[in-house]
């Protein structure tokens, strides 16, 4: 990836780094790797949006295009989720409940009101940023939602919180005839025989295997707070850079020696090990789903070798 501009701050006064987790980076250099000649990086939000405008500058309705690109194994597990599931409006419910796990910017709810039922999507990002994803997540939902029905589904009503781009007449093929912009919220409504629906693709199986793993996942996301939500965001960055995380060179980037940050840590009930161990587990089902193999996904992880992530991979499996 080539240079991009960068502000850097003291580390004390800079704010948490916050990410997308999943291939939508990838699929986004895979994108712009057919335009320009570039070279692959790890990328934060800032960076994310650095490559959205980077992408809408060569076609600015990259975020009604981009699925397109994505292959299954670039589809984030809730892509995934979405098949196995019952009906339309389980899928919807699912999608809402682990948003959190896709994104660090994603608020996700179902809603009921005079325009009938609907899904309400909200990314905490700039305007331009939010855009795109939003059109992503609009047509990323929609697609799959017709590939496990079968059926042409689209929105009753979509409203949208940007203004009408210039690319406007797209939506029709997704959103449907009835478009709002410059809406206060993000939201989809469905008729209520879309949202009945049978998934073709449904598997009670996956479904339960995966949400129980989603369910340990979400807790696990939720309980980072405080120094534990900092020590976790530093591993996080450690990994994606390909270094395996420490509490010394974390303790350091944090202003804290590392007998202080082991104990703000055990205030918080926790041990650099077990955050570790959470991180690590969080995103080895995405690797897992993305067919990488075991080696792949233990180097990613950050072990050295594969009998060092199996033996791990067993401690943290038997804390569930």
């Amino acid at each position: 990836m080539r240079e991009m501009d960068r502000i850097e701050l003291e580390p004390a006064n800079r704010p948490p780094q916050r990410f997308h987790r999943g291939r939508l980076g990838q699929v986004l250099e895979r994108f712009l790797d057919s335009q320009v000649s570039r070279k692959s990086t790890d990328y934060s939000l800032i960076e994310l949006d650095q490559l959205w405008r980077e992408a809408a500058r060569i076609d600015p309705a990259i975020g009604l295009k981009l699925f397109a690109l994505f292959t299954p194994q670039d589809w984030h597990v809730l892509a995934h989720l979405c098949l196995y599931s019952p009906d339309v409006l389980s899928a919807m419910h699912l999608w809402a409940r682990y948003a959190p796990l896709a994104s660090d910017t994603d608020n996700v709810r179902l809603v009921n009101d005079e325009n009938g039922v609907g899904i309400e999507l909200c990314v905490d990002a700039p305007g331009e940023l939010a855009r795109y994803v939003i059109e992503h997540y609009g047509v990323m939902s929609i697609a799959q939602l017709r590939r496990g029905t079968g059926q042409e589904v689209q929105p009753v009503l979509a409203k949208f919180m940007h203004s009408r781009p210039s690319y406007y007449k797209q939506y029709a093929q997704w959103f449907g005839d009835r478009i709002e912009f410059d809406c206060p919220v993000n939201r989809f409504y469905f008729h209520a025989q879309s949202l009945s629906l049978p998934m073709q693709t449904r598997h009670h199986g996956m479904l339960e295997l995966l949400t129980q793993e989603l369910d340990r996942r979400i807790a696990a996301h939720r309980n980072f707070s405080g120094w534990s939500a900092k020590v976790a965001d530093g591993a996080r960055r450690s990994l994606a850079r390909g270094e395996t995380p420490n509490l010394d060179d974390l303790a350091k980037a944090l202003h804290q020696t590392p007998r202080t940050l082991r104990r703000r840590l055990e205030e918080q009930g926790t041990t650099f090990r077990q955050l570790l161990d959470q991180i690590r587990a969080e995103l080895e089902l995405h690797l897992e789903l993305h067919g990488e193999s075991l080696t792949e996904i233990a180097a990613q992880l950050g072990y050295s070798d594969l009998t060092a992530y199996l033996h791990a991979r067993s401690r943290w499996r038997d804390r569930k």
